[in-house]
Parts: structure tokens; C-alpha cells; sequence
């Protein structure tokens, strides 16, 4: 079941009064964490969490003790909050299955090594590495 097929099985379940649907509230997640390209995200919510106020737009960047989301060989703020934005939204709407958690997990994956491409080859490498570390820790510790 895709996510806009599970809103609307748990659009009732939306527990705050919302002047939007639940099927509009993951039409506008649906497109921020899977249909904006990652450099656009920040614009993106620029020009939404105004108008989407129930939405929850806060992240803490990733809360990855000891190592934080930035290093000499990675800078994973973006990746961080888009995936804060994701997982912190579908729980709003209910939607927070295994199947759209493994989707926002995967697509996080994706955004940190789109940051570690640029890199020099010196670096390239280990920021690799470190996506794949912060990838396996979401999908053990995260949910």
C-alpha cells in the first residue's frame, strides 16, 4: 500500500483538529521528502510550514551521540532534517507504517550520498561509509 492509499485507510485517525485532510497533509510530505530534490528542501519549507502549521517542521538534525551530523569527510544536516521531517509527519497523520518508514529510511540513504558525490575522492570514501553507518543505525534504533 502506498502512502497515499494508507492516509486515506487512517484518515480518521488524525487526532488534532487540522484545517487540512490527511490525504492533503501526505500529499504535501509525500513531496517534500520524496518528490523535492534535496537542495530545494530548505525553499520547500520556506513555503510551507506557514500554510501547513499541524505539520511538525522542528528537527534536531539527527540525534547521533557522539558523532553529530557533520565531520571531516560528511555534512548530513540536510539528509537529517528532511528525515525528521519525514518520520516526524507520517506519525501526525497515522501513517507511520514499516513500509513508508523503510521508504523515508531508504530515501535518506539516497540524500546522504547525493552530499558525499561532490566530495573530493579523498574524502569520498569515508563519507560512504558513514552514510551507510547512519543508515543502518535508523533502521536498527529508529522508529
Amino acid at each position: 500500500m502506498g502512502l497515499i492509499a494508507s492516509l486515506l485507510f487512517v484518515a480518521a485517525s488524525v487526532a488534532t483538529p487540522s484545517p487540512h485532510s490527511a490525504a492533503t497533509l501526505g500529499s504535501v510530505i509525500e513531496r517534500g521528502v520524496f518528490a523535492t530534490e534535496l537542495t530545494e528542501f530548505p525553499r520547500f519549507v520556506r513555503e510551507n510550514r506557514r500554510f501547513y502549521q499541524e505539520l511538525d517542521w522542528s528537527t534536531d538534525y539527527c540525534s547521533a551521540p557522539f558523532v553529530g551530523n557533520t565531520g571531516r569527510s560528511f555534512n548530513f544536516r540536510l539528509p537529517c532534517q528532511r528525515h525528521d521531517f519525514g518520520y516526524r509527519n507520517l506519525k501526525i497523520i497515522g501513517a507511520f507504517t514499516e513500509q513508508n518508514r523503510k521508504r523515508t529510511d531508504d530515501r535518506f540513504l539516497t540524500d546522504m550520498k547525493t552530499t558525499c558525490a561532490p566530495r573530493p575522492a579523498t574524502q569520498k570514501y569515508n563519507c560512504y561509509l558513514w552514510a551507510d553507518a547512519f543508515y543502518g543505525a535508523v533502521r536498527v534504533f529508529a522508529g
